[in-house]
Order: structure tokens, then C-alpha cells, then sequence
């Protein structure tokens, strides 16, 4: 999987969850919640609708660290356009960042 970008909060940003960083601190610390904490188990609390807006805000922050940005401007975005709204406006950003894990964006399945 490349890096995968995504218009979100007054620009294009990288998410990629696949980062090797990020599959280590997804394989210790997970996404706890309902289903269990992997990210499988993440993917179905969006697909259901019961996601929390920690799942929204682990997603995305994990997801720009993973895409190149630093820890500490993932954490500033994040405090600015995630923590400080209602957790539906940024539910479909971490919602596409996370299934890019299960799905090959279309542009990389023409290539293939």
C-alpha cells in the first residue's frame, strides 16, 4: 500500500496506516473498543456507526504520522480540526484513512 492522500481540513494530507511505525503502535496499543482493538475491529465500529470520537481521532493522528508528518504536528492538526468538533465531521476522513488497510485505493488497482 502507498501512501494514500486525503483532502481534510484545509488541505492534502498523507495518511497511511501501513507505515511500519504505525503497525508496531497498532499492534501494542491497538484501537480499543467495541469488537476488540484491531483495526478490523475499528473498521466494523465505522461501518456500524458506533465508533467513538477517540477511534476518529487515533485514526487520523496515526494515519499523518504514518504519512510523513512529525508526532507533534499530527498531534497540533489534531487538537485544532478533530478534538475541537463533533466527531461526525471528521468520522469519513478517519473512516477512508482506516480502510485503505482492507481496499487498494482504485488508482493502484488500474496499475496492477
Amino acid at each position: 500500500m502507498t501512501d494514500t492522500p486525503i483532502i481534510w481540513s484545509g488541505g492534502e494530507h498523507i495518511f497511511n496506516l501501513n507505515h511500519p511505525w504505525v503497525r508496531n503502535v497498532l499492534s501494542v496499543r491497538g484501537l480499543p473498543g467495541d469488537y476488540g482493538s484491531t483495526p478490523a475491529a475499528c473498521f466494523k465500529r465505522f461501518e456500524q456507526g458506533i465508533f467513538s470520537s477517540d477511534d476518529a481521532e487515533r485514526v487520523i493522528e496515526l494515519g499523518l504520522i504514518g504519512g510523513g508528518m512529525s508526532r507533534a504536528e499530527a498531534e497540533e492538526l489534531v487538537d485544532r480540526h478533530v478534538r475541537t468538533k463533533p466527531v461526525l465531521e471528521n468520522s469519513a476522513t478517519a473512516f477512508s484513512a482506516l480502510a485503505t488497510l482492507f481496499a487498494t485505493p482504485d488508482a493502484e488497482q488500474e496499475a496492477a
